[in-house]
């Protein structure tokens, strides 16, 4: 009862770091205790569920989940069905855990788990989420002095990261302020799950069956754009009379549009869809794994997520597709590289051209793509590597049991 009255009183992310830096020291941390950390507004996905494979196939961890916040109640019955602790925010045994762990790794930043101080006795991994193309951390264009100062500080948090390529590795590194020397280019985990010999835990191959399923032999096309922070949905920027003309060719091209939102957008589709058949909302509560979405999906568009950097390694047609570029660009989070030296494909403002541009690649079959240059950027090996190996690799020296 007094811990939830702690809880209850500590309330705000900033009070729980207060609260866990005050007493961290105190307690003896286990090496054997490996805790992966899901940001609040995310779910526990891609290269974190990669690492946590990897931890369970040797053995040597108690693997645990924690998230500062409530999770799918499907979601967490399938953690614990791999043999992983789920922990419940705001309780005490989550606490004690997250106290004594002696590895944690965070696919966003150490404070998802309240950490602001370093302990020798602690490994920090961070897989970040993804390849970066919109700015992120220091980079971001409007970022303050105390967000830099903020990031500065956590720099001497980290033990190890990982990146895609030498071009990511030096991003990184300048983002997260921290010493280029602690990033290893492994490629991306979630990497593996492009692959379709990667082996699935029941949970996802429901829904690989069910992508499969409803893909029914038409042309997938993937609609993935990333959120907006200072102004609406690019989904909302789409009229209804837009999204009839999508089906419409969809419906013509025996194809399939699946919308997929990023995680901090819009949570219900555009209420349209109830009555177009060739559009299909891809939310992540139902299909968790992105990777797994884009194995199946024939055509990507996409606008400034880094999506398409994933994409690159099948090898399959990118459109770029934005109606508010210009804002994005100037009063968002802008851009890692030069856009239009780096984006590998073509990028349109407007429905007609993305229709124009859809059908062009209908009539050409699906012809398969030349981004070999963007794909040497970003990308240091191929799907013919073992990406969890690679992790694994790197991972060793941290991870020996004293």
């Amino acid at each position: 009862m007094f811990f939830k009255y702690l809880m209850k009183k500590l309330g705000s992310r900033e009070k729980k770091v207060q609260f866990f830096s005050k007493y961290d020291s105190f307690f003896p941390k286990n090496r054997k205790k490996a805790i992966l950390v899901v940001k609040r507004n995310t779910e526990f996905s891609g290269n974190l569920r990669v690492c946590a494979d990897i931890l369970l196939n040797s053995n040597k961890h108690n693997v645990y989940v924690y998230k500062d916040g409530p999770m799918p109640i499907a979601l967490e019955r399938a953690i614990k069905a791999q043999g992983i602790e789920v922990l419940k925010h705001n309780s005490w045994r989550s606490f004690y855990h997250l106290f004594t762990s002696g590895l944690m790794v965070f696919s966003h930043v150490p404070r998802d788990a309240h950490i602001s101080i370093r302990n020798k006795k602690r490994v920090i991994i961070g897989l970040w989420h993804g390849v970066a193309f919109k700015n992120i951390e220091s980079q971001i264009v409007s970022v303050t002095p105390e967000k830099l100062a903020l990031i500065e500080k956590n720099a001497a948090l980290y033990d190890l990261m990982t990146a895609s390529s030498q071009k990511d590795k030096k991003y990184l590194a300048k983002s997260f302020m921290v010493n280029e020397s602690i990033i290893k280019v492994t490629g991306l985990p979630r990497y593996d799950l492009l692959k379709r010999t990667y082996p699935l835990d029941t949970f996802l191959a429901a829904q690989k069956k069910r992508i499969d399923q409803f893909k029914a032999n038409r042309t997938l096309v993937l609609y993935a754009p990333t959120f907006r922070e200072n102004c609406e949905s690019h989904l909302n920027q789409i009229s209804d009379s837009e999204w009839v003309m999508l089906n419409s060719l969809m419906i013509d091209r025996n194809a399939l549009l699946g919308v997929r939102p990023h995680p901090y957008d819009i949570k219900q589709p555009p209420k349209i869809f109830a009555s177009l058949n060739n559009l299909m909302w891809l939310d992540h509560d139902v299909f968790t794994e992105t990777n797994l979405v884009l194995q199946y999906s024939d055509v990507l568009v996409v606008d400034f997520s880094s999506i398409w950097i994933d994409y690159l390694l099948l090898d399959r047609p990118i459109i770029g597709f934005a109606k508010d570029f210009e804002h994005y660009r100037d009063t968002e989070r802008g851009f890692a590289y030069d856009f239009s030296d780096t984006f590998p494909s073509v990028f349109v403002n407007n429905i007609m051209d993305l229709t124009t541009n859809l059908d062009i690649l209908f009539i050409n079959d699906l012809e398969k793509p030349d981004y070999t240059r963007a794909k040497k950027m970003f990308h240091e090996y191929n799907l013919s590597t073992d990406f969890s190996k690679n992790l694994e690799q790197v991972m060793n020296p941290h991870l020996s049991i004293k």
